[in-house]
């Protein structure tokens, strides 16, 4: 890692790490102050059992899943569908802005000319796609814990804090092969264009799944099989090994990154 490359690259990306977790801090405000007033409400709940399985499917929730619980509320109303859309945005996104977007407006052929090898620059630059979503996780969960300390919903902490980490290491996988595509191609439109495609089919595989009894093997096929809010913050499912699995999917993809990286004939 080059620290100074690290620094400069993290000033830049913090505005919009700023901005990311602010609105995701308010909006969690937003959802914990109404959910009491909610709960209250037999009728939201009656409404809710009654919401046909492919619309649940639709917004991340299970057909089996609960729906009286703040765990089934905070998953569909957010870590299911939003939350889910702003990590991977940002994820794809900072992968493509941290090479691809270089090699396009030629800023990285000034840092190749610099005693920076290839592997210390593209370690640096994955090192700080994972800060940022280690910064974007954090203010998640801080923001969770306030906004139910504050309002008197009782959650399982421990629960939730296992969820940032399964969130982490998810979103982290989205990063490394958005961050191998823009290293294979170092074009910031075709890495974009199929780490955004990647994405989207992963998303589509699982929604598809989940309409059909019949289409329910697709499901297997999708990415979004190891994200399941509700079934982790309820304890239903434990996500030690997808942890594992994403892990070492991240560290393999870096990997692979790096290496298509050296070997890339870059027009710089």
């Amino acid at each position: 890692m080059n620290r100074a490359i690290f620094r400069a690259m993290m000033k830049q990306n913090g505005k919009k790490i700023a901005k990311l977790s602010t609105g995701i801090i308010l909006y969690e405000g937003l959802l914990t102050w109404v959910y009491p007033v909610i709960s209250e409400n037999p009728a939201i709940t009656k409404i809710a059992e009654d919401i046909p399985s492919a619309v649940k499917t639709v917004f991340g929730v299970s057909e089996e899943a609960r729906v009286d619980t703040f765990e089934a509320f905070i998953s569909g109303q957010f870590f299911a569908r939003i939350w889910a859309m702003l990590m991977v945005l940002y994820n794809v996104e900072s992968a493509n802005e941290l090479l691809a977007q270089m090699v396009d407006d030629g800023s990285l052929a000034f840092l190749l000319s610099t005693p920076v090898s290839r592997d210390e620059f593209l370690s640096t630059q994955a090192l700080v796609l994972l800060s940022g979503n280690a910064v974007l996780v954090l203010s998640t969960l801080l923001g969770l814990y306030g906004g139910t300390s504050r309002f008197e919903i009782s959650i399982n902490r421990w629960r939730y804090f296992l969820f940032g980490i399964l969130g982490f290491t998810f979103y982290s996988l989205i990063g490394a092969y958005s961050l191998f595509f823009s290293a294979w191609f170092a074009q910031r439109d075709m890495a974009l264009t199929f780490a955004a495609g990647l994405t989207l089919a992963f998303y589509a595989l699982d929604v598809a799944g989940g309409l059909s009894d019949k289409l329910s093997w697709v499901r297997q096929l999708s990415l979004f099989q190891c994200y399941q809010p509700q079934e982790v913050l309820e304890g239903t499912s434990s996500p030690a090994k997808k942890i594992i699995g994403l892990t070492v999917g991240t560290i393999i993809l870096l990997r692979l990154g790096i290496y298509a990286f050296n070997k890339k004939d870059l027009a710089i």
